[in-house]
Protein backbone atom coordinates (compact mmCIF):
# COMPACT_ATOMS: atom_id res chain seq x y z
CA UNK A 1 0.00 0.00 0.00
CA UNK A 2 1.40 3.30 -0.84
CA UNK A 3 0.59 6.61 0.84
CA UNK A 4 0.60 9.89 -1.31
CA UNK A 5 2.12 13.01 -0.64
CA UNK A 6 0.35 15.30 1.56
CA UNK A 7 -0.86 18.38 -0.23
CA UNK A 8 -0.01 21.03 2.35
CA UNK A 9 -2.16 24.46 2.74
CA UNK A 10 -5.09 23.22 0.94
CA UNK A 11 -7.87 22.59 2.95
CA UNK A 12 -9.27 18.44 3.02
CA UNK A 13 -12.88 17.10 3.74
CA UNK A 14 -12.36 16.03 7.89
CA UNK A 15 -9.93 18.74 9.01
CA UNK A 16 -10.48 22.02 10.62
CA UNK A 17 -8.76 24.53 8.98
CA UNK A 18 -8.33 28.56 9.87
CA UNK A 19 -5.60 31.14 10.16
CA UNK A 20 -4.75 30.89 14.26
CA UNK A 21 -4.40 27.19 14.33
CA UNK A 22 0.01 26.28 14.03
CA UNK A 23 -0.79 23.09 13.15
CA UNK A 24 -3.57 23.05 10.71
CA UNK A 25 -2.04 23.13 7.53
CA UNK A 26 0.28 19.60 8.58
CA UNK A 27 -2.46 17.74 8.63
CA UNK A 28 -4.10 18.05 5.51
CA UNK A 29 -3.28 14.62 3.89
CA UNK A 30 -5.07 13.04 1.08
CA UNK A 31 -9.08 11.58 2.51
CA UNK A 32 -8.20 8.51 0.47
CA UNK A 33 -5.09 6.24 -0.78
CA UNK A 34 -4.32 3.22 -1.47
CA UNK A 35 -6.03 -0.59 -0.85
CA UNK A 36 -4.98 -3.25 1.74
CA UNK A 37 -6.02 -6.46 1.75
CA UNK A 38 -7.53 -9.01 5.37
CA UNK A 39 -4.38 -10.56 7.15
CA UNK A 40 -1.45 -7.81 6.28
CA UNK A 41 -0.87 -5.43 9.32
CA UNK A 42 -1.64 -1.50 8.53
CA UNK A 43 0.86 0.51 9.69
CA UNK A 44 1.36 4.54 9.54
CA UNK A 45 3.80 7.06 10.59
CA UNK A 46 2.02 10.13 12.44
CA UNK A 47 3.74 13.53 12.87
CA UNK A 48 3.16 16.67 13.75
CA UNK A 49 5.08 19.44 13.02
CA UNK A 50 4.80 23.38 14.45
CA UNK A 51 5.22 25.28 11.41
CA UNK A 52 5.04 28.70 13.60
CA UNK A 53 8.46 30.68 13.63
CA UNK A 54 8.08 32.19 16.84
CA UNK A 55 5.20 30.46 19.17
CA UNK A 56 5.87 27.33 20.80
CA UNK A 57 3.03 24.73 21.24
CA UNK A 58 2.01 22.97 24.96
CA UNK A 59 0.30 20.55 26.10
CA UNK A 60 -0.08 18.32 22.98
CA UNK A 61 -1.26 14.99 22.67
CA UNK A 62 -2.53 13.10 19.97
CA UNK A 63 -5.36 10.04 19.86
CA UNK A 64 -5.46 7.39 16.85
CA UNK A 65 -8.93 5.19 16.64
CA UNK A 66 -9.15 2.75 13.45
CA UNK A 67 -12.80 2.69 12.84
CA UNK A 68 -13.60 -0.85 11.60
CA UNK A 69 -17.45 -1.74 9.86
CA UNK A 70 -18.27 -3.40 13.04
CA UNK A 71 -15.91 -1.40 15.90
CA UNK A 72 -13.62 1.24 16.59
CA UNK A 73 -10.13 0.16 17.98
CA UNK A 74 -7.80 2.16 20.19
CA UNK A 75 -4.62 2.39 18.71
CA UNK A 76 -1.60 3.27 21.33
CA UNK A 77 1.03 6.10 20.40
CA UNK A 78 3.96 7.72 22.13
CA UNK A 79 2.24 10.96 21.75
CA UNK A 80 -1.13 9.88 23.80
CA UNK A 81 -1.31 11.88 26.93
CA UNK A 82 -2.90 8.58 28.47
CA UNK A 83 0.50 6.60 27.45
CA UNK A 84 2.86 9.54 27.74
CA UNK A 85 5.34 9.77 30.83
CA UNK A 86 7.73 12.10 29.72
CA UNK A 87 6.65 15.81 29.89
CA UNK A 88 9.44 16.89 27.16
CA UNK A 89 7.58 15.28 24.24
CA UNK A 90 4.45 17.27 24.98
CA UNK A 91 5.69 20.54 24.14
CA UNK A 92 6.74 21.11 20.58
CA UNK A 93 9.26 24.29 19.72
CA UNK A 94 9.01 26.38 16.87
CA UNK A 95 9.58 24.76 13.53
CA UNK A 96 9.86 21.59 15.36
CA UNK A 97 8.20 18.45 15.71
CA UNK A 98 6.96 14.79 17.17
CA UNK A 99 5.92 11.31 15.72
CA UNK A 100 4.92 8.01 16.30
CA UNK A 101 3.62 4.79 14.59
CA UNK A 102 1.06 2.85 14.74
CA UNK A 103 -0.27 -0.42 13.29
CA UNK A 104 -2.92 -3.24 13.73
CA UNK A 105 -3.30 -5.89 11.90
CA UNK A 106 -6.71 -6.31 9.23
CA UNK A 107 -9.38 -8.74 10.52
CA UNK A 108 -12.42 -7.18 8.21
CA UNK A 109 -13.55 -6.55 4.85
CA UNK A 110 -14.63 -2.93 4.26
CA UNK A 111 -14.56 0.53 4.55
CA UNK A 112 -11.72 1.73 7.37
CA UNK A 113 -11.05 4.98 8.73
CA UNK A 114 -8.09 5.91 10.58
CA UNK A 115 -9.20 8.79 13.08
CA UNK A 116 -6.89 11.08 14.23
CA UNK A 117 -6.77 13.98 17.03
CA UNK A 118 -4.67 16.01 17.51
CA UNK A 119 -5.06 18.85 21.03
CA UNK A 120 -2.47 21.34 22.00
CA UNK A 121 -2.74 24.91 23.44
CA UNK A 122 -0.94 27.71 22.10
CA UNK A 123 -2.77 30.81 23.09
CA UNK A 124 -5.53 28.89 24.24
CA UNK A 125 -6.87 24.72 23.94
CA UNK A 126 -7.55 23.68 20.22
CA UNK A 127 -8.11 20.36 18.88
CA UNK A 128 -7.87 19.42 14.98
CA UNK A 129 -8.89 16.14 13.38
CA UNK A 130 -8.42 14.33 10.36
CA UNK A 131 -10.29 10.88 8.72
CA UNK A 132 -7.93 8.85 6.61
CA UNK A 133 -10.09 6.49 4.68
CA UNK A 134 -9.22 2.96 2.66
CA UNK A 135 -10.57 -0.43 1.85
CA UNK A 136 -10.07 -3.99 2.76
CA UNK A 137 -10.63 -6.27 0.39
CA UNK A 138 -10.19 -10.31 0.60
CA UNK A 139 -7.08 -11.60 -1.39
CA UNK A 140 -7.57 -15.37 -1.10
CA UNK A 141 -10.69 -17.44 -0.78
CA UNK A 142 -10.92 -20.28 1.15
CA UNK A 143 -13.10 -22.92 0.84
CA UNK A 144 -13.82 -26.58 1.78
CA UNK A 145 -14.33 -28.57 -1.48
CA UNK A 146 -15.06 -31.89 0.11
CA UNK A 147 -14.76 -33.75 3.51
CA UNK A 148 -14.73 -37.58 3.41
CA UNK A 149 -14.82 -39.81 5.73
CA UNK A 150 -12.13 -42.05 6.35
CA UNK A 151 -13.27 -44.14 9.61
CA UNK A 152 -15.29 -43.29 12.86
CA UNK A 153 -12.81 -40.71 14.38
CA UNK A 154 -10.73 -39.45 10.70
CA UNK A 155 -11.79 -37.72 7.66
CA UNK A 156 -9.82 -36.03 5.03
CA UNK A 157 -10.71 -32.21 4.00
CA UNK A 158 -9.91 -30.81 0.73
CA UNK A 159 -8.88 -27.21 1.00
CA UNK A 160 -9.23 -24.49 -2.43
CA UNK A 161 -7.21 -21.55 -2.44
CA UNK A 162 -7.84 -18.77 -4.33
CA UNK A 163 -6.58 -15.52 -5.67
CA UNK A 164 -9.56 -13.34 -6.07
CA UNK A 165 -7.91 -10.13 -6.61
CA UNK A 166 -9.81 -9.21 -10.14
CA UNK A 167 -12.83 -10.31 -9.04
CA UNK A 168 -13.04 -6.99 -6.43
CA UNK A 169 -12.46 -4.62 -9.19
CA UNK A 170 -8.58 -3.77 -7.67
CA UNK A 171 -5.70 -4.26 -9.10
CA UNK A 172 -4.06 -7.41 -8.03
CA UNK A 173 -1.01 -9.49 -8.70
CA UNK A 174 0.78 -12.98 -7.98
CA UNK A 175 0.59 -14.13 -4.14
CA UNK A 176 3.01 -16.54 -2.92
CA UNK A 177 1.40 -18.46 -0.39
CA UNK A 178 4.64 -19.21 2.60
CA UNK A 179 2.66 -21.92 4.32
CA UNK A 180 -0.72 -23.71 5.43
CA UNK A 181 -2.19 -25.26 8.32
CA UNK A 182 -5.80 -26.73 9.53
CA UNK A 183 -6.31 -25.13 12.86
CA UNK A 184 -8.52 -28.08 14.42
CA UNK A 185 -11.28 -27.99 17.11
CA UNK A 186 -11.17 -28.61 20.52
CA UNK A 187 -9.90 -32.75 20.69
CA UNK A 188 -9.00 -32.78 17.51
CA UNK A 189 -5.49 -33.08 15.47
CA UNK A 190 -4.78 -32.34 11.68
CA UNK A 191 -2.38 -32.91 9.22
CA UNK A 192 -1.14 -32.22 5.78
CA UNK A 193 -1.45 -35.02 3.31
CA UNK A 194 1.65 -34.77 0.85
CA UNK A 195 2.05 -37.53 -1.25
CA UNK A 196 4.92 -36.24 -3.35
CA UNK A 197 6.99 -35.44 0.22
CA UNK A 198 6.61 -38.81 1.57
CA UNK A 199 7.18 -40.86 -1.78
CA UNK A 200 10.53 -38.95 -1.84
CA UNK A 201 11.54 -39.53 1.67
CA UNK A 202 14.62 -41.71 2.40
CA UNK A 203 15.96 -43.59 5.59
CA UNK A 204 19.50 -42.83 4.35
CA UNK A 205 20.80 -39.03 5.58
CA UNK A 206 23.19 -38.97 2.99
CA UNK A 207 20.27 -39.43 0.19
CA UNK A 208 18.35 -36.77 1.70
CA UNK A 209 21.16 -34.42 1.76
CA UNK A 210 21.42 -35.02 -1.96
CA UNK A 211 18.09 -34.32 -2.30
CA UNK A 212 17.68 -30.89 -1.03
CA UNK A 213 16.31 -28.42 -3.22
CA UNK A 214 18.22 -25.51 -4.82
CA UNK A 215 17.03 -22.04 -4.65
CA UNK A 216 15.56 -22.26 -8.24
CA UNK A 217 14.09 -25.45 -7.12
CA UNK A 218 12.35 -24.16 -4.32
CA UNK A 219 11.40 -20.84 -5.95
CA UNK A 220 9.59 -23.59 -8.76
CA UNK A 221 8.13 -25.44 -5.69
CA UNK A 222 6.55 -22.62 -4.02
CA UNK A 223 2.53 -22.13 -4.94
CA UNK A 224 2.51 -18.96 -6.72
CA UNK A 225 -1.44 -17.78 -7.67
CA UNK A 226 -2.21 -15.34 -10.16
CA UNK A 227 -5.16 -13.36 -10.28
CA UNK A 228 -8.25 -16.47 -10.79
CA UNK A 229 -5.34 -19.11 -10.12
CA UNK A 230 -6.41 -21.91 -7.44
CA UNK A 231 -4.33 -24.68 -5.63
CA UNK A 232 -6.05 -27.65 -3.87
CA UNK A 233 -4.42 -28.56 -0.26
CA UNK A 234 -5.71 -31.91 1.60
CA UNK A 235 -5.93 -32.28 5.39
CA UNK A 236 -6.31 -35.50 7.97
CA UNK A 237 -8.44 -34.47 10.63
CA UNK A 238 -8.42 -37.13 13.21
CA UNK A 239 -9.69 -37.12 17.33
CA UNK A 240 -6.71 -36.50 19.54
CA UNK A 241 -8.06 -36.88 23.05
CA UNK A 242 -9.73 -40.77 24.11
CA UNK A 243 -13.32 -38.42 24.61
CA UNK A 244 -12.96 -37.40 20.76
CA UNK A 245 -12.61 -40.73 19.86
CA UNK A 246 -15.17 -42.35 21.68
CA UNK A 247 -17.54 -40.32 20.53
CA UNK A 248 -16.23 -40.15 16.55
CA UNK A 249 -16.84 -37.38 13.99
CA UNK A 250 -20.34 -36.86 13.38
CA UNK A 251 -21.60 -34.83 10.34
CA UNK A 252 -21.92 -31.23 11.32
CA UNK A 253 -19.44 -31.34 13.89
CA UNK A 254 -16.93 -28.16 13.42
CA UNK A 255 -13.85 -29.59 12.28
CA UNK A 256 -11.44 -26.44 12.84
CA UNK A 257 -10.48 -24.03 10.33
CA UNK A 258 -7.77 -23.68 7.46
CA UNK A 259 -5.26 -20.65 8.04
CA UNK A 260 -2.97 -19.56 5.02
CA UNK A 261 0.33 -17.45 5.45
CA UNK A 262 0.70 -15.48 2.19
CA UNK A 263 2.92 -12.89 0.58
CA UNK A 264 2.21 -10.30 -2.24
CA UNK A 265 4.46 -9.04 -4.87
CA UNK A 266 6.94 -6.53 -3.00
CA UNK A 267 7.04 -9.15 0.01
CA UNK A 268 3.98 -8.08 2.19
CA UNK A 269 3.06 -10.60 4.37
CA UNK A 270 -0.09 -11.27 5.50
CA UNK A 271 -2.21 -14.33 7.47
CA UNK A 272 -5.60 -15.22 6.76
CA UNK A 273 -8.22 -17.37 7.98
CA UNK A 274 -11.32 -19.59 6.62
CA UNK A 275 -14.54 -19.43 8.11
CA UNK A 276 -15.01 -22.35 10.70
Amino acid sequence: MRLQAGVLGTPAAGALFSSNQLLSSNLLLPDSFGVIHVGETFSAYLGVLNSSSELPVRGLSMVAQLQTPSRRILLPTALDARNNNNSSLREVAPGEGVDALISRRLEEVGQHILRVEVSYDSGGAKTLRKFYRFNVTNPLQITAQSVTRSGDATCLVSINVENIMDKQGVTGGAVAISSIGFDAADGLSAMEINVEDESDESNDPAQNIKQRQSAVELYDSTVILHPGDSYQYLFSVSAESEAAALRGIACGDELGKAVVVFQKTMGELGKIYSSP
